[in-house]
Order: structure tokens, then sequence, then C-alpha cells
């Protein structure tokens, strides 16, 4: 629906597109903020309003509530609207932008829930078949997820310059939602590391260079400036990676159906750390900001007590 929406509003809509891009925003930002404008301008011609105002943006937010969004995806559309006005007051400074200033408070961050046993995550790394350059791949992603506890965003921004074999060491960049930081890498890890850099990754790159026949959606033109510098490379060409890890969770799930999604492991990781070291060192490792977010996972450990302590000794 969005991309019919888009191609309708496109000649309104181009020249925000383009102000995102020269402010830095990531394609797929930009694809989501010009989709959820469009589709907020559809709703509004369907509901005859010629100037939104504030008003006007509860009644669509009471419509988004009825199409089943949630608060997370309604505050991202507001926020595309929002920017939206923001672009149009740089040339008009009389106009009103009726979404500045609202957000829908959310479900307050809680504890980590469902989380696996560093041996179900020891056992999904080590059973990962290998039988191509698609899972030679993603073994060595599963490698950072259960090891190093990357987010999806880092491994994206990953390039091979970030890997430091002489010293076993990996250096995970920082962003406006987490912190940088260099992280030691397992033995078997480096051993991986080394093949994928100097057989899978260039395999890959040449393969998609012949045009062969991967499976799945092929990327139209593959920019191989941007993939070049990219450590992981979808097997299409593509710049983003997010379906190669859709099918890497998918796979795992087959394995072990308890897994969730990659956040899910990350927590599981972050939580068996917190078992072993203090809490600013698991701050570091996991990248956050504030403390505060580690500390959540010491609540978790603190439940995993209690459940325990229920299990062996009923009448405390």
């Amino acid at each position: 629906k969005y991309h019919q929406l888009k191609r309708k509003y496109g000649g309104i809509l181009g020249p925000f597109e383009k102000n995102l891009a020269k402010h830095g925003y990531e394609a797929n930002t930009i694809r989501q903020m010009i989709n959820y404008t469009a589709y907020f301008f559809n709703w509004k011609d369907q509901q005859g309003i010629a100037q939104a105002q504030y008003n006007d943006l509860l009644s669509f937010i009471e419509h988004c509530r009825a199409d089943g969004d949630s608060t997370k995806l309604i505050n991202r559309k507001l926020l595309s609207i929002r920017k939206y006005y923001e672009y149009l007051q740089l040339t008009d400074k009389t106009i009103k932008n009726p979404a500045n200033g609202l957000y829908l408070k959310g479900n307050r961050k809680g504890i980590p829930k469902d989380l696996l046993e560093q041996e179900e995550l020891k056992q999904l790394y080590e059973s990962y078949p290998v039988y191509d350059l698609r899972t030679a791949r993603n073994k060595v992603i599963l490698g950072l997820l259960v090891n190093q506890a990357l987010t999806t965003s880092e491994l994206k921004w990953l390039e091979p310059g970030h890997i430091k074999l002489r010293s076993g060491k990996i250096e995970i960049p920082g962003s406006k939602h987490s912190n940088g930081r260099t992280l030691k890498l397992e033995s078997h890890q480096i051993l991986e590391l080394q093949e994928y850099l100097t057989r899978t990754r260039p395999a890959i790159l040449k393969a998609i260079r012949e045009n062969m026949s991967w499976p799945g959606r092929k990327a139209r033109k593959p920019d191989f400036k941007l993939i070049e510098n990219q450590l992981f490379i979808s097997m299409n060409g593509s710049g983003c990676i997010k379906n190669s890890l859709l099918h890497l969770t998918k796979g795992l799930k087959q394995m072990n159906p308890k897994v969730k999604d990659i956040k899910q492991i990350r927590q599981s990781v972050i939580t068996w750390w917190l078992k072993q070291e203090d809490v600013r060192v698991v701050q570091y490792k996991a990248g956050h900001r504030y403390v505060s977010t580690t500390e959540r996972y010491q609540a978790a450990n603190l439940e995993d007590l209690e459940e325990a302590l229920k299990q062996y000794h009923p009448l405390q």
C-alpha cells in the first residue's frame, strides 16, 4: 500500500526526499519517512482536509490505532509528518507544524523475557550447518551475535577494516543509539573471519559481479561502491542485509523453536555476561549509552533467581 501511495504523491514528496538525503538520513529511513508521509497525505485527502491542524493529527492517530498500528509505528508516522512540516518551514516560516510536540507514550521498556540459556546459544552456533557461501557468511554473523551480542544495525555498519585479526579484536563503531567499543574475538572466530575475509566474501562479490542467479529478489543495480565497504553482503547485491538476517533467524528457529529474533539473542548474551562480570564492564561490552539500560538485565537475573527459589524452596 505504501508503494502505490508513494507514486501517487511522488511529485509533492520528491523535494522532501532529497532534503532528507542531504541531511544524511539512511536510505531505509528515508524510504520509511516518505511512505508514512504519503500515507498521511492520503488520509488527509480522504477526510477533505486542506491544512492539517493539531486536532486533525489526533484524529489521524485514532485512524492509525483502528488500523492496528502499534504505538511505536504511530510515533514513527508522527515523526515523518513532523519532519515534513519542518522541511516546509525552511522556506515559509508562517507554516505551523501540527505534529510539533505530539508523541505517544509507549510502554516502558521492561525486563527481557524468554531468554535463551548459554548452552542453547552455544548449541545453535556449533550446530549451524555450513554448505555454501550464504551459510558460511551466516555462521560468521551468528558468531558475532552469540559472542559479542551485536545489533542488526551494527552488523550492517561493520566494514572489513573493523576486524583486527592480528590482535584478535573487533572494533564496533558507535552511533546515536549506542557507544563504540573494541571487543575480543574468540579463537575460533579469528579462523572463521580469516576464511570469510579471504575466501567467502570475495567469492560473494565475484558472484554478484558475474550476475549469477541466486535465490530471492535480485538487486537491479548493485552499488559496488557501497557493498565493497560492507563486511557482510547480501547475496543479491543489495546494500541492505535485513532479508539476510531474517533468513538466518528463520533457520535458527527451525533448529530451536525458542528462538524469536536477533534481539532476543543479544538480550540473552548480555544477561549471561551480567552473571559473570561487573555491570560497568557489561555496559561497555553491550555498547549501552546508559548504565540504567544494562541494569534492566540485572532485574532479569533476579527474576530467574526468584523462580529458582520458588521451585526448590516453596516455603520461602
